[in-house]
């Protein structure tokens, strides 16, 4: 029976009767196959996943994994040092990736040399001589005795990772270790394909792993180009396109490995390349992957054969085998694997377990429970990263882990709380305040109706700038600009509308796309109130409306102005890049569209650099330490060098009302609105109760100061450690936990298409 005509009742009667084992035999058998797949991965053919509309990526993964250890086993007759030392460095950048998500920062490379010192231990080698500070080895992977071995058929990677234990810097392309051309660092290159979906980059990265142990570009380059060929292979391409893709990034080999290829599509059908056939079989990395690419083409159907031809011949068989294996795993899944060597190959279990491992952290939906970081912690060694080569990430944005999400939920409405708290009191002196509310000052809203505390200007701007953001990505994933500036300014003269201008009016040019003002968060009517707006940006949006001016750039700003209304426009910086000098950069961008001193801009950019790096993790004293270095090189960042400067120094000093505008202004200008805020964050720690009156109760701008106080705190603590009572009595508190949650969701693994919703215009 399959179901149909019957109502829900019906299903859920015949769903409890079957199961209690009441099921027909084919029922029983398609779920005794998917128990036993389940417990088998590598049992489970690639027309399984597209049958359930499931990613292939994780069985062609395991096929890749389990091909190259097989073709290693078959000609060496056990477990070699290829497999088991591509296992370590895979489990390396599984922890660099996992570290990446939790904190903004994994470094692969240094992840994988973390991974090869355990390899090292397993080699014999006791841990205190493998060159790591930690007091002893942790993983999955170091305690399992099948990856125990001290046999070595080349012994260039031992050599070389002894000279790394020994104090010697870490091999490069750019500093080679040694002039090793062989082949036993290419099989590495496979799973940097994990790492990026761009080409270059997965190269490059290949590239570098090989070359921890392999100085010669015969000994590395192999490795860049097995990387570039498998993340074709796993976007299901056929062999030859993704070695012809692989090839295309080494161009001084393109001669040799393109002979390979031609001859291996030449093959007629059965023929098996034999050792005269294999024009270079010797033991460099250049021939070695020439072999591997001939043989595989050639016997692309017949794994057998395949390792077969590839494993005999007077160069390195077992590297040219293990080649061959890695790539016809990763094109037909582990199923093309005959059962019998997966059966004999002692580490198929662990195999299997670190590539399911592998592809829920670089998936969709990765792991975020505490005891997935225990399973992966961040790294051996406790020394910091040394390593200044940029890979890009699969990584799309910043929030992919639920703390950066609630991280940045959290900017956004503590921003809002603390301005609807200082705009209480924005227009009043310490005295005045102090006389009013009593000798601690203002703590909380002012009882006046329902809801209390009253969104202000800023905080409108900031949510029609989240919009503009989450719109800007929807662009972007339908292969639009790499680049927000504009859907922000579009964002701008839609808040502009809402300060009772017509929408022919506010528009300007934009009005030739959207007659009407689209989207989800212009229809929210209680928006359309005037609360005080700057001067600054009602003039720079109006001037733009009637084409009075383009839109403004760093170089061409919008207008001079030093005040501080553009820093809070930059927090959904942090959304749009992991990349937090690329936040500071855009932070800059934005508020160059109303704001033009370098004051101005530069605080935006701060601002922009904080919350990313608050996002993910950072302690709030070294986020401030971060950001006065990445202000240095700019032009005109005295001022607000060092204010920040001395928030970072007075911070916990217990300064007055009196003493604190006296050190670090009034808030009136970027600089110093900025320094108060954090001023405030840094003195409080995360109690944000304690931040907001820090930043309120002085003669000077308590609304921007305290909105700055309020995002950088909720930024380290995170949406849900706000004191509910502070966002029971905040206007549209509603509008902003949909909006954040959106803005998460968009740049999360997993966005709606929502394009009515939010118009990527």
């Amino acid at each position: 029976m399959d179901g149909r005509g019957l109502d829900d009742t019906e299903r859920a009667l015949l769903g409890a009767w079957r199961a209690q084992q009441h099921l027909d035999p084919v029922e029983r058998r398609l779920l005794e196959l998917s128990r036993h797949w389940r417990r088998h991965p590598s049992r489970r053919p690639l027309w399984a996943h597209s049958l359930l509309g499931e990613n292939e990526l994780p069985a062609r993964l395991l096929g890749m994994l389990l091909g190259g250890a097989v073709g290693e086993f078959a000609v060496l007759g056990r477990v070699g040092q290829r497999s088991t030392a591509l296992l370590f460095v895979l489990e390396g950048l599984i922890r660099a990736h996992t570290r990446y998500r939790a904190t903004g920062t994994g470094e692969p490379v240094e992840a994988a040399l973390d991974g090869l010192r355990r390899w090292l231990h397993t080699r014999g080698l006791p841990w205190r001589d493998c060159g790591s500070e930690a007091p002893r080895p942790n993983g999955p992977l170091v305690g399992a005795p099948e990856l125990r071995d001290s046999h070595s058929d080349d012994p260039t990677p031992l050599t070389a990772l002894a000279r790394v234990t020994a104090g010697h810097p870490a091999g490069s392309r750019q500093q080679p270790i040694n002039t090793s051309r062989t082949a036993s660092g290419a099989p590495l290159g496979a799973v940097a394909a994990l790492w990026s979906d761009d080409p270059g980059i997965v190269q490059a990265l290949g590239g570098d792993l090989a070359a921890l142990t392999h100085g010669h570009p015969h000994g590395h380059n192999p490795a860049g180009v097995l990387g570039a060929t498998t993340l074709w292979l796993l976007r299901r391409h056929d062999l030859e396109t993704a070695l012809a893709q692989g090839i295309s990034g080494w161009q001084s080999a393109r001669s040799t490995l393109g002979d390979a290829v031609r001859l291996g599509r030449l093959s007629p059908a059965g023929f098996r390349p034999g050792p005269s056939h294999l024009a270079r079989p010797g033991r460099s990395g250049l021939d070695t992957l020439a072999v591997a690419a001939r043989v595989a083409l050639a016997c692309q159907d017949d794994f057998d054969a395949a390792i077969a031809s590839a494993g005999v011949h007077g160069g390195d068989a077992a590297g040219s085998a293990a080649l061959c294996g890695q790539l016809l795993g990763a094109l037909h899944g582990p199923t093309a694997i005959p059962d019998g060597w997966r059966d004999r190959l002692p580490i198929t279990e662990l195999v299997e377990r670190l590539a399911t491992d592998a592809a829920v952290e670089f998936g969709p939906n990765p792991d975020e429970s505490a005891a997935w970081e225990q399973r992966y912690p961040a790294s051996d060694a406790s020394a910091p990263e040394t390593s200044t080569q940029h890979y890009g990430t699969a990584l799309s944005a910043a929030p992919r882990s639920a703390a950066a999400r609630d991280r940045f939920r959290g900017a956004v409405l503590g921003c809002a709380i603390g301005e609807a708290l200082g705009a209480q009191v924005a227009a009043e002196s310490w005295d005045e305040i102090r006389a009013r509310h009593g000798p601690e000052g203002l703590t909380g809203y002012i009882p006046a109706g329902h809801p209390s505390g009253r969104l202000g200007s800023e905080t409108q701007v900031l949510l029609f700038s989240v919009e503009g953001i989450l719109r800007a990505n929807i662009a972007r994933r339908g292969t639009g600009p790499d680049d927000p500036v504009r859907h922000l300014q579009h964002a701008y003269q839609r808040w502009l509308h809402t300060q009772h201008l017509s929408w022919p009016r506010a528009a300007g040019e934009f009005r030739g796309a959207t007659p009407e003002p689209d989207g989800w968060l212009i229809g929210q009517r209680a928006l359309f109130q005037t609360r005080n707006p700057g001067r600054t940006m009602m003039r720079t949006l109006i001037s733009f409306a009637k084409g009075q001016q383009p839109m403004g750039t760093p170089a061409a700003p919008a207008s001079d102005s030093a005040d501080s209304g553009a820093v809070l426009r930059a927090i959904p910086a942090a959304l749009w890049s992991a990349d937090s000098p690329a936040a500071f950069d855009l932070g800059m961008r934005a508020a160059a569209l109303t704001h033009g001193h370098p004051t101005a801009l530069l605080g935006a950019g701060a601002m922009g650099y904080l919350v990313s790096r608050l996002m993910f993790g950072e302690d709030p004293p070294e986020a401030v330490a971060g950001v006065l270095e990445q202000l240095a090189p700019h032009p005109g960042h005295d001022e607000l060098t060092e204010r920040l400067g001395a928030a970072l120094r007075l911070s916990g000093s217990g300064l007055s009302p009196e003493e604190l505008t006296g050190e670090l202004g009034t808030g009136n200008t970027a600089d110093e609105a900025l320094a108060i805020g954090c001023y405030a964050a840094l003195t409080a720690g995360p109690d944000f109760d304690v931040a907001l009156p820090i930043a309120a109760n002085h003669s000077g701008h308590s609304a921007t100061a305290a909105a700055i106080a309020g995002a950088l705190v909720a930024a380290a603590i995170g949406a849900e450690s706000i004191p509910q009572h502070w966002s029971a009595q905040l206007e549209l508190h509603e509008v902003i936990d949909e909006l954040t949650r959106d803005a998460v969701r968009e740049f999360g693994p997993h966005p709606p298409e929502w394009a009515e919703r939010y118009p990527p215009t």
